[in-house]
């Protein structure tokens, strides 16, 4: 037998390694299923050709998107949900920016349609919280998109070398810069 913790099979002690090979199957099969019934959606109809066209556009769907590999065996769900562990502030304070953001550009753009005025913008950065949860792949796009919900800045990128995030501000602010509020 195999390394690794042992299962039971039919009666019959497998090892770890013996479960993890049918893994990318049962994970073929839920692709399978949910391109399925999103083609029958898509479609709303229930005829033959249609369910053999969904069978067939699912079975290709679920193997090319199966071919992907993941080389670093990131886990994007356990990922995803993870963020929800953050601190209820990281998570509403972009949406409660949206409205004092956007007076900031309006005003920006009334002084620069009205008086003329030359209205620039700045860069700023911030050092990224050492949060490990936002150190995910799931973390960074959640940094990226979630930085920039608010009008008056986005994210331009983060910078994992220097451990860095980088925002481009309209108009700019003492605001925190960091996406969830943090200094």
């Amino acid at each position: 037998m195999g390394a690794g913790p042992a299962g039971k099979k039919n009666g019959v002690t497998t090892s770890g390694s013996e479960r993890r090979s049918t893994i990318p199957y049962s994970r073929w099969a839920i692709r399978w299923i949910w391109l399925f019934a999103l083609w029958l959606a898509l479609a709303d109809s229930r005829k033959g050709t249609e369910l053999l066209a969904a069978a067939v556009v699912a079975a290709l769907g679920a193997t090319i998107s199966g071919a992907i590999v993941r080389p670093d065996r990131t886990r994007p769900l356990a990922d995803s949900l993870a963020l929800l562990r953050l601190p209820p502030r990281r998570l509403l304070r972009p949406l409660l920016r949206l409205v004092p953001d956007t007076a900031l550009v309006i005003g920006a753009l009334w002084r620069r349609l009205a008086h003329g005025e030359d209205v620039r913008g700045s860069t700023r950065e911030v050092p990224r919280e050492s949060n490990p949860v936002l150190h995910t792949g799931a973390g960074l796009l959640a940094t990226e998109v979630w930085g920039s919900l608010a009008p008056n800045r986005y994210v331009i990128g983060v910078d994992e070398e220097r451990d860095a995030v980088l925002f481009h501000e309209l108009v700019r602010t003492e605001e925190s810069l960091e996406p969830g509020g943090g200094r």
